[in-house]
């Protein structure tokens, strides 16, 4: 743009502002304009959540909103104009407790600042409710109180049932020796004297053993080694050590058991357990009549019951069965006694592999437990037996091998057999079984094939284990008729964690 032309722009700009008419206040517009403004100030005010009030330098109340009305609890009569109560200073934050009248009273969190209202020295005051707040940070820090509690008993517990365990096994073991005079002889006042020594010591370890097994519960720290497990054998054997106590007490120990055989995916220690403090309690609180332990197969669980007619449980106490050291019909003096630590042991142990466990009792007619365990189909076991095993070697950073024996004529054999060849797979089950070396190997069968789950063996041992098995297999296939002419099983080795995918998709295949 030409310089002059621009000055040019400007002189006239000027000119037309200074012709313009001047704008003169009209009153009545802003009167509108304030009253407008007035309300909308008053409608953000009464719609806030927090309280809001104006107080004069004498602590009078001079405006309130709804909420500080609600808050400090004078509906039936008005805040304005009457003493506010709380000490002001400006500037500052800090909390108030606020009677009601109607109820537990509230707490406040109080902010005041100097300001002026309507030309004078006033206070605005906003308080907002912390009263949930207050009470959940309360609570938190209550729970956090409990939880620190917990972990000092709990740690205490531990230290004390391991450091108890040593010198209590060795002083068993020492008196032991002495009954059994294998330190020479003893008269009859040291023997009696003795084995009253020697039952309280069985009696403590007993606790310090509950007290493990509660610990282990609550922590999560339980592990399991399931395998498929016949129940009737099981709660037979267990009964059987409970013959001599029902019979001095005069009690009928009674199974009911069905003649199929009732197989369960279980822990046989674990469920070993389970019975024997069912059993112990049932024996323990029954002066008369019976016992009756019982099971079945139903269609997606296995229902297992103990049943008494002892003492029975009031309709107060059934709610604190399981909890710890809970004890329902103990007197002081002789006779039995327990840790009331059972039936909270039998409860995680029951939940832990997945089942629910019920009480029915009636004061003085008797009390029935019955737990149910689910069941698994093959597919379901074994993924949940590799699963299993693929996370503990994987937080561990351990190994584990797989061994797949298949027989391929088993399609032949059925046709000509299935009776004969269900057994002869049962041999073969056997024969596998009775060769594991450790505790915690594993086999599954399931229409002709075998798994073999060996913990802790490494993909370069795999082979060493499988020659044996195979030649454990080939002795069982000579010495049954049926199945002399078969061929020795096609084998598969898979390796943790060299062979993680191909394991990965065997589990994706069963489910």
């Amino acid at each position: 743009m030409h310089p002059t032309l621009g000055i040019r722009e400007i002189i006239r700009a000027k000119k037309r502002a200074d012709s313009k008419t001047p704008l003169r206040p009209d009153p009545e517009h802003l009167g509108k304009l304030l009253a407008a403004a007035e309300a909308r100030f008053f409608n953000i005010i009464g719609r806030n959540a927090d309280s809001i009030l104006i107080v004069d330098p004498t602590g009078t109340v001079m405006f309130a909103n709804p909420a500080a009305v609600e808050l400090f609890g004078r509906n039936d009569r008005p805040i304005r104009g009457r003493p506010f109560g709380f000490p002001l200073a400006g500037g500052k934050t800090t909390e108030i407790e606020i009677p009601s009248p109607g109820g537990p009273g509230r707490t406040g969190e109080m902010q005041v600042v100097d300001i002026e209202w309507q030309e004078q020295p006033a206070h605005l005051v906003t308080v907002r409710d912390i009263t949930e707040r207050k009470q959940a940070d309360e609570l938190r820090h209550e729970i956090e109180k409990h939880i620190r509690l917990d972990k000092l008993k709990d740690d205490f517990i531990n230290t004390v049932s391991h450091e108890l365990r040593t010198p209590l096994s060795i002083t068993k073991e020492a008196i032991s020796l002495i009954l059994e005079k294998a330190t020479g002889e003893i008269n009859v006042q040291q023997n009696e004297i003795l084995g009253i020594a020697k039952n309280n010591i069985e009696r403590l370890a007993r606790i310090i053993n509950g007290l493990l097994d509660v610990s282990k519960i609550e922590a999560g720290k339980v592990e399991l080694h399931k395998q498929e497990v016949d129940l009737q054998v099981l709660i037979r054997e267990v009964a059987q050590g409970f013959v001599g106590k029902a019979w001095e007490k005069g009690l009928e120990l009674r199974l009911v058991l069905p003649e199929k055989t009732i197989l369960i995916y279980a822990d046989e220690d674990k469920l070993n357990q389970i019975f024997t403090n069912l059993l112990d309690n049932a024996v323990k609180f029954t002066a008369e009549g019976s016992i009756e332990v019982s099971a079945a197969e139903g269609f997606k669980e296995i229902e297992c019951r103990v049943q008494d007619t002892g003492i029975g449980i009031t309709p107060e106490g059934l709610p604190k069965i399981f909890d710890k050291f809970t004890q329902f019909g103990r007197k002081d003096g002789p006779g039995e006694k327990g840790t009331g630590l059972g039936l909270s042991i039998v409860k995680g142990l029951v939940e832990v592999h997945g089942g629910e466990i019920r009480v029915e009792s009636e004061l003085g007619r008797g009390t029935a437990l019955t737990f149910t365990l689910p069941k698994l189909s093959f597919e379901e076991k074994l993924e949940e037996y590799i699963s299993g095993m693929i996370q503990e070697a994987a937080d561990r950073k351990g190994v584990f091998s797989l061994l797949v024996f298949t027989v391929r004529e088993l399609d032949d054999l059925l046709r000509r057999s299935p009776e004969k060849t269900e057994s002869a797979m049962k041999e073969l089950d056997q024969a596998l079984k009775k060769s594991l070396r450790r505790r915690a190997d594993t086999v599954m069968y399931n229409q002709g094939r075998f798994y073999l789950i060996l913990p802790e063996t490494k993909q370069k041992d795999a082979p060493f284990v499988l020659e044996r098995m195979k030649e454990n297999l080939k002795q069982a296939i000579a010495a049954n008729d049926f199945i002399k002419d078969i061929m020795i099983p096609e084998t598969e080795i898979l390796s943790y964690p060299e062979d993680a995918v191909e394991l990965g998709k065997r589990l994706t295949a069963v489910r």
